[in-house]
């Protein structure tokens, strides 16, 4: 199994993420590569710091959630790299103190944004999904705590519809998957509806309409 791309962040992250979605068995040798990789793009000191640097060839590439929604923004791109690049940190599972003091960078860093807090702007949306997923791989001590919080801010943005208005909708119905908490199974159980209609709506052979259908298979499995 490769997951390391040694031209591409964002395809390592990319590479990772999906063995983690689809529970594949990552070697220890492999798993090591990844993490060494990760840590040696890591930013460690100035204003930047703790920040994952992308490869100079991928600068201009199209930037997209795992579920396959676009990211336009310089700051969106950057921000979830830095998120992405902490859960794949954390979900290697190495007991490595190099590995820890990089996770730990990231969390400070993410914790100087508005999306730790949740933000329902903009791109933002995109990121605090994506922080929730990040706690939701961490085993700090107040992980916990922090996810509840802002899982009782999502609830607040239904439409009503089986969406989070403005909220990446995939990439929502996944996070809330990887999510054990009774108010993720609430807002799984509010969009069951809508996920029953989109499985007869899925039928590309497309990678992402894949990871899209095994989302919505996971979120119904949840009710």
């Amino acid at each position: 199994m490769v997951i390391v791309s040694p031209i591409s962040l964002a395809d390592t992250l990319d590479s990772a993420a999906e063995a983690f979605f689809y529970q594949k068995s990552i070697p220890v040798a492999h798993r090591t590569e990844a993490a060494s990789m990760l840590i040696n793009r890591q930013i460690h000191s100035g204003s930047n710091s703790g920040f994952f640097i992308p490869f100079t060839s991928e600068r201009e590439s199209d930037s997209r959630l795992f579920s396959g929604e676009r990211l336009l923004t310089e700051f969106a791109r950057s921000h979830i790299q830095l998120i992405e690049s902490a859960r794949v940190l954390n979900l290697l599972e190495l007991d490595d103190q190099a590995v820890t003091q990089s996770i730990q960078a990231a969390d400070q860093r993410m914790n100087t944004s508005c999306y730790s807090k949740f933000c329902p702007k903009g791109e933002c949306k995109s990121l605090s999904v994506a922080y929730m997923r990040y706690l939701a791989s961490s085993n700090m001590n107040d992980s916990i705590q922090r996810l509840n919080s802002l899982l009782s801010k999502l609830t607040s943005h239904r439409d009503g519809k089986g969406k989070w208005g403005g909220f990446p909708y995939y990439y929502t119905l996944l996070m809330l998957t990887e999510v054990d908490d009774p108010l993720a199974t609430q807002e799984l159980q509010y969009a069951a509806p809508l996920c029953e209609k989109q499985l007869g709506q899925i039928g590309s052979t497309h990678p992402i309409s894949i990871r899209r259908h095994a989302i919505i298979i996971k979120a119904l499995s949840r009710n």
